[in-house]
């Protein structure tokens, strides 16, 4: 349940300042005092009908507010409250009230100025009390005075992307226009003026069985509530009926997109008398078709005709919110076919072809686009994989340059050792060669004295054996034999020595 206020604050804490006016009259309209022998097509019961005084009536359109579906309690209404003084001019006291009917909905008829921006909120009273008022931005309304019309194509300001408005003769007790509104939620506003025109009548069969005279034009406003949809997501709707795939989600009515964040497609069902009731559910989509969602619940939603208007007379508003998915509030509105003999109507039906062609090749071009976008994201990831192979790349090579800075580090280490052990060699053969000088010295002068000592033997001769012994013992101590195998008998030199 909506939470509730002070009666002091809750409605000075709406964004849009109350506005001190004195109090209007308030009447019954020609349309109220006749509703009760022709009630609206739609509704069974005598809508709430309020109009105030205004200087020129002729400015004046009027206009069916309903809520589709709002459970209130015992002691709560809803009222209508917005800038124009038929509206109470932000006034809680003189705010418009709603009447109640069968299913929750809350419906008000209110005479508005046209041709100039009117604002319009929902508040909830309890016991003649403001307890709650709707947060954000006010519901900005900009409508066309009843005798003016538009040309084919052409659309209101912040009027639904359907809807076809109609040229209506200035009748006091003819509605202009139909405002849906949602509580909690000013932005999903749908605004039809009525009667809502279609196309002429083609009396060409369906392709189902049955003529397409004996089916109802159906449209479907589905609030998704808060539901986060993936990219490329959309919703659709499925049912037991032909024309919504017969349970295939990837045959059923594909829902677009609309400013206020709700979802909306026309589509032809056989509700006619006898038909029976269709049976549907609201399933979230992939961008294949495939379903990625269904709608909770074990129930179904069941879609029926209006009782008090015929089949081919009034344009049924099926309203599905994914949180409430047992409640379908039927809203249903006057269409009037176009007569096709007329020359803009024939312009506007080749306008149509060729939308219909442009919308195909849009859709070709969307398929491109998105062929397109699956090479890109395969490009993206193979470009991924390689910006990670060049990445473990750079990391090898980095260690390879460290290994070989360790390398280099220790190449310089070696090569400062080996010239160390170089000088050190140096050194060594520069003592060695000096110590063999030395020795070769030495050797010499032993040679020179032997030589001396052999002259002097042999100027002495062998008369002693004294000299001879002599001779012998200095033979075997310097290299030389007497003959006897002490010696080779000839005398050592350096050369031989070495």
């Amino acid at each position: 349940m909506l939470p509730a206020l002070s009666p002091a604050t809750a409605f000075r804490n709406a964004p849009r300042s109350a506005l001190v006016a004195p109090a209007a009259a308030v009447s019954e309209s020609p349309a109220e005092l006749q509703s009760e022998e022709q009630p609206v097509r739609g509704f069974g019961k005598r809508l709430a009908s309020v109009s105030f005084e205004q200087p020129d009536e002729a400015s004046l359109v009027s206009c069916r507010f309903i809520v589709p579906h709002h459970v209130t309690k015992p002691g709560q209404q809803l009222f209508l409250s917005g800038s124009s003084p038929a509206l109470g001019e932000w006034d809680p006291a003189r705010a418009v009230p709603m009447e109640w009917q069968e299913g929750h909905s809350h419906v008000a008829v209110v005479r508005v100025p046209a041709s100039r921006l009117v604002q319009a909120k929902l508040v909830l009273m309890e016991n003649g009390k403001p307890v709650y008022t709707e947060e954000g931005n006010a519901r900005d309304l900009m409508l066309l005075p009843s005798g003016v019309s538009l040309q084919p194509g052409a659309s209101l300001n912040s009027m639904d992307e359907e809807s076809q408005p109609a040229a209506a003769a200035a009748n006091p007790g003819q509605l202009d226009y139909q405002i849906m509104c949602h509580v909690g939620n000013t932005e999903a506003t749908q605004i039809l003026r009525l009667p809502v025109v279609l196309p002429a009548k083609d009396s060409s069969e369906s392709g189902c069985g049955y003529s397409r005279d004996r089916r109802v034009l159906c449209k479907f406003v589905v609030m998704l509530d808060g539901i986060k949809l993936e990219p490329r997501q959309f919703p659709v709707v499925v049912g037991s009926a032909a024309e919504l795939g017969a349970w295939n989600a990837g045959e059923g009515v594909k829902l677009m997109r609309q400013v206020g964040g709700y979802w909306t497609r026309r589509v032809e069902l056989p509700l006619y008398e006898g038909s029976g009731d269709i049976q549907a559910k609201v399933v979230i989509c992939n961008a294949d078709g495939s379903p990625a969602v269904w709608e909770p619940g074990t129930t179904n939603r069941v879609l029926s005709a209006c009782r008090s208007t015929p089949g081919g007379s009034a344009m049924h508003i099926f309203v599905c919110r994914w949180s409430q998915p047992g409640f379908t509030p039927t809203v249903c509105v006057p269409v009037q076919h176009e007569d096709a003999s007329k020359e803009y109507v024939k312009q506007l039906d080749a306008a149509q072809k060729e939308i219909g062609m442009m919308r195909q090749a849009v859709t070709a071009k969307s398929r491109q686009v998105q062929s397109l976008e699956s090479e890109l994201a395969a490009v993206r990831r193979s470009e991924r994989s390689m910006r990670e192979e060049v990445g473990a790349l750079r990391a090898e090579l980095g260690q390879f340059a460290q290994e070989a800075e360790l390398a280099a580090k220790s190449e310089m280490a070696a090569r400062r050792e080996v010239a160390e052990l170089s000088e050190q060699l140096a050194r060594v053969e520069e003592n060695y060669e000096r110590q063999v000088n030395f020795l070769a010295a030495k050797l010499e002068e032993m040679e020179r004295e032997i030589l001396s000592l052999q002259d002097q033997l042999r100027e002495s001769g062998n008369g002693s054996s004294a000299q001879g012994a002599v001779q012998n013992q200095h033979a075997g101590q310097h290299g030389y034999s007497n003959g006897n195998g002490n010696g080779s008998g000839r005398p050592v030199t350096r050369a031989s020595w070495r």
